[in-house]
Parts: structure tokens; sequence; C-alpha cells
């Protein structure tokens, strides 16, 4: 959340959304974050019926090492992350591989069951130079707490931003056959940005292609537009 096109998670977009993984790594540190926006929206998905509030607490080493915590509140849920990684920059290129694993106090937005089954991990890889940016999301371990289930989503964006301006594609693929099991449909989102300053951020979301379930489809397509304001401690 650090920025419109860094690694993790803001509640606007994917390439928001990744934006707080990666701590600055100029200076050891320790830093953190308050944010609120209008609604958490993740990966081209919204996940809250209103506003969210959000912030996080990062270390991070000269050597480029660094870990920390993330947590948002959701709609009859709160989201607690954790992740470590190492990432720098090389004559303009960066890069940033790190470990995360996403939690919820009551199984997730989208889960039924309250006992956290929608619990994960994701290991992310990640490259940028001159604006633009890769960023893969490879599900690793279990779901669910102590989950008996591998997790195997995998979640891949390409970002562009120009002075105030983003753009980001990104493509979920979810393991398995809907049409068969059920699971998750594949599907495709773009998020267009607007960075009024720093901290606060404009973004419209759509999901521009989506994998049908039994003929109809699985994610609202709807525009979405969200607000965010993010402060350093």
């Amino acid at each position: 959340m650090k920025n419109v096109f860094g690694l993790k998670k803001t509640v606007l977009a994917a390439s928001i959304v990744a934006a707080s993984l990666a701590p600055a790594i100029a200076a050891a540190e320790v830093s953190g974050t308050l944010g609120a926006s209008s609604q958490y929206l993740w990966r081209g998905q919204q996940l809250t019926d209103g506003a969210a509030v959000y912030g996080s607490v990062d270390y991070s080493h000269t050597s480029g090492l660094y870990a920390g915590a993330w947590a948002s509140s959701e709609t009859d849920d709160t989201e607690y992350d954790l992740y470590a990684g190492f990432g720098g920059e090389f004559e303009g290129l960066s890069y940033d591989i790190s470990y995360i694993d996403y939690n919820y106090t009551a199984g997730g937005t989208l889960a039924a069951d309250p006992a956290s089954v929608a619990d994960f991990q994701e290991v992310h890889l990640g490259v940028g130079f001159a604006g633009l940016s890769a960023d893969a999301f490879i599900g690793v371990g279990n779901s669910g707490k102590g989950g008996d289930e591998d997790y195997k989503n995998d979640y891949f964006a390409l970002s562009y931003g120009y002075d105030k301006y983003g753009i980001t594609a990104g493509y979920y693929d979810f393991d398995g056959d809907p049409e068969v099991d059920a699971t998750l449909a594949d599907y495709t989102h773009v998020d267009l940005s607007y960075a009024v300053t720093d901290q606060f951020t404009f973004t419209a979301s759509k999901i521009v292609d989506q994998e049908d379930v039994a003929g109809e489809d699985t994610w609202d397509d709807d525009v979405v537009l969200s607000v965010s304001y993010e402060f350093a401690l």
C-alpha cells in the first residue's frame, strides 16, 4: 500500500493491492501505515459492502530483507497478513521475492464456514523497470487453518505507471474445472488509477473476461469505483 505500483495490498485494486508488501529498503527501519477506503477492492473483487480501514507495521533492512504485518476490516470479518521477503534495485531494474500468509478471523468474506477455511499462502515474484512491472503470486501450502487441501490458485499482473496515472491488467487462475467441480472461475480484470497525492488515490476497476460456471458469470463485472487515503505513522 505504499504506492500504486509497489508490491502488496491496498483496498483499491490489484496493483494497489500488491503495493504494501514491499517496504522501503533504502535504510533499516521500522515503519507503519494507516488508511481507509470506500471499499476493499482486491484483484478486481469487491470484498466489502462499504468502507474498510487498514494498517501495517513493517521492518526493512539495508540488505534488502524485510518483514511485516498488514490488517484490514472486511464485511463481517477481519483479515491479517504476515509476510517476509527480499527486494532491491540494480541499474533501474527492481526485483522482489516474498512469502505471504493470508489469515481471516471468520473465514473470509466469501466463506460460509466460520472456521477460517479461507486462509491461504502465496509466494510472490516481481520485477519492474521504467514504470512497467510484472508480478506473479503463486499459491503454495494448504488452505484453511491446518487445512488438508493444497492451495494451487495463482494470480498474475502487468502494470504501468506514468506520473499520477496507472493501469493494471490482472489474471486470476483458479485451480480446478468450474463446470465439473464448481470451483471459482478464472477471470481477467483491468484497473485504472489516478493519484491526486501520494496518499489520495482514485481507482476504477472492471472484470473484462470471466469463465462461466454452469453457463452463468461467477463474478460481478460492473465497473467499480473506489477512493482511498493513506498516511504513514
